[in-house]
């Protein structure tokens, strides 16, 4: 195998390195603000549940304040009995304190189903801040992976860039534009091996005195019908 087809090979592996680094570093970023994305989502639920639990205590202490102004009005309207002159206003407060009882009631019921409702608030927002201190663990811990991952691709891609450049300079320039041009109609891929007279680029058969050519000769050859460079392997595999 010629040395300027060796060089095609490498520049090749390089060139298609730099396209999936290139892939990851847009993959990444786009994984990191799902991640954002999903860790604010999480965040922001939290911070409801504790907003509508901190409305329950506020309901509470209304209701509360609530009972508390009926049971005044009430002893003041228990006092007022002792006050009437006339059959008339006594049952006019009687009637009074039957409804100030009975809105006193219903004050209690809705204070105990407040209650309750806070009770299972509680349990339930306890419950989501244990859960959101383990899932911020594992936020926190996937988000420094992606953020390495990002600087070590950003590396990789500099080595790469640096090799292509390397590789560059000891081909000739006719080479280069035949190897760029042939890569621009093979969505990037323009060395390639053959096994068993087939192309690994286009899966064709090429023609057996090619087949023997390729084995023997030092030339740069062609697929006829992929029109990509072509080298003999006996594994059968590029790379």
């Amino acid at each position: 195998m010629s040395e300027h087809l060796l060089l095609l090979i490498e520049l090749q592996k390089d060139d298609l390195k730099t396209v999936r680094i290139n892939s990851k570093k847009r993959e990444l970023p786009e994984k990191l603000m799902k991640l954002e994305e999903a860790f604010q989502t999480f965040s922001s639920s939290l911070e409801d549940e504790r907003k509508h639990l901190n409305e329950l205590y506020k309901i509470h202490r209304e209701k509360e304040n609530k009972l508390k102004s009926g049971q005044d009005n009430l002893s003041k309207a228990k006092d007022r009995l002792f006050e009437v002159k006339t059959n008339k206003e006594y049952q006019a407060i009687l009637k009074e304190i039957e409804a100030i009882e009975t809105k006193r009631s219903d004050t209690e019921d809705e204070i105990i189903a407040c209650l309750d409702e806070i009770d299972h608030r509680e349990k339930a927002l306890k419950e989501k801040e244990q859960e959101f201190k383990e899932y911020r663990i594992r936020y926190e811990a996937d988000r420094r992976k992606i953020e390495e991952d990002i600087a070590n691709l950003d590396a990789e891609l500099v080595a790469a860039q640096q090799k292509i450049r390397e590789i560059r300079k000891q081909l000739p320039e006719s080479i280069l534009r035949k190897y760029e041009m042939i890569k621009g109609l093979n969505n990037g891929l323009a060395v390639v091996s053959v096994w068993k007279e087939v192309c690994n680029g286009c899966h064709m058969n090429i023609p057996p005195q090619l087949y023997n050519d390729l084995q023997r000769s030092a030339d740069l050859l062609s697929c006829p019908h992929c029109s990509r460079i072509i080298y003999w392997n006996s594994q059968g595999k590029d790379g």
